[in-house]
This record gives C-alpha cells, sequence and structure tokens, in this order.
C-alpha cells in the first residue's frame, strides 16, 4: 500500500530527487550521459517544478511514499490539454515513474486508480498519455487499465529516434 498526496512546494527537492533517480533508472539507454543531463536540467530543475507547482489549476503533482514515508514514486497530470492526433480535450498523465526496486508491488495500479478517480471528479470524460513505442511493458499496464492505442507521434533523444505511442481511456 503506498500513501498518495498532493505536492507542495515544501516537496521540490524530493520531487527533484525522485524525477532525477527514476528517469534515469528506466531511460538512460536511451540517451548519451550528456543529452539525459540536459534532459534533466531541463524538465526535472527547480526552477521547472516551481513554476509547474504553482499552477494548479493546470498542474497536479503527486507523491506516493511507502509506509516508512519514503517517496517511492510520482505523477504529473494536466488538466484541459487536447491529445495529439485527434485533439479531444482531456486529462494528460504526463509522468508516471516509480523507483525500480519498487516494481510489482502493485504501486502503479493504485496511483493510476487515483488519477482516473481525480480525474472524474473533475468532471474529465478522457485520460491521455504517450508512452515510448518500445516499452511494451508500460503499453500492456496501460491496456489493463482499459487504455487503446490511438497512433504515434515522433519522439527523438539525441542518441535515437524512437517514437510514441499515444494512448487513451474513456472515463465514466
Amino acid at each position: 500500500m503506498i500513501n498518495i498526496r498532493e505536492a507542495t512546494k515544501a516537496d521540490l527537492n524530493a520531487l527533484q530527487e525522485i524525477g532525477c533517480e527514476t528517469y534515469q533508472e528506466h531511460f538512460s539507454a536511451i540517451w548519451s550521459p550528456a543529452g539525459m543531463q540536459g534532459f534533466l536540467n531541463q524538465d526535472f530543475s527547480l526552477s521547472a517544478l516551481g513554476k509547474s507547482l504553482e499552477s494548479p489549476a493546470s498542474h497536479l503533482w503527486l507523491i506516493a511514499s511507502d509506509d516508512n514515508d519514503r517517496v517511492v514514486g510520482f505523477s504529473k497530470v494536466n488538466w484541459s490539454v487536447p491529445a495529439p492526433l485527434t485533439g479531444e480535450v482531456g486529462v494528460e498523465l504526463q509522468k508516471i515513474y516509480f523507483l525500480k526496486s519498487q516494481a510489482g508491488r502493485g504501486y502503479g495500479k493504485q496511483l493510476l486508480r487515483f488519477i482516473c478517480n481525480r480525474a472524474i471528479a473533475q468532471g474529465a470524460r478522457l485520460l491521455w498519455l504517450d508512452v515510448l513505442k518500445t516499452n511494451s511493458n508500460a503499453r500492456r499496464f496501460y491496456e489493463g487499465f482499459g487504455f487503446q492505442e490511438i497512433g504515434e507521434t515522433p519522439f527523438k533523444t539525441d542518441r535515437a529516434e524512437i517514437g510514441m505511442v499515444v494512448m487513451a481511456c474513456k472515463l465514466s
């Protein structure tokens, strides 16, 4: 069981730490070391995280902690964003990452259920995301929640062109 709560400005350092650690664990193979550092400096800088946390009407950051209050994962949700390819406005699940050491404990399911419930409470009818085309495990995970592939969009790092699969789930 995890504890899920909204992140605040007081969580800036914890968000930066868990963001950098989980992103590197999961995606270091698709970036050069310099490219990875550049991405982390842009996406998980204290200033970028701080600006995002100041916009709760646009973004929701969630922190997941274990029973010992250790941060083990996080997510970022963007409200009222048009889905690529269809343009249908919905809730974008931009980030949902857990430490690799926490895999297989059901934490991802708990956090995704929490996000779905929050989106429904906000009146959203669609939850969408994009996932690396090569990440078949994540795609299967989302399919288990009722997400369907709606197409592909380009994505490249400084090392490779990979592509993203856009997936969406109708909420009710």
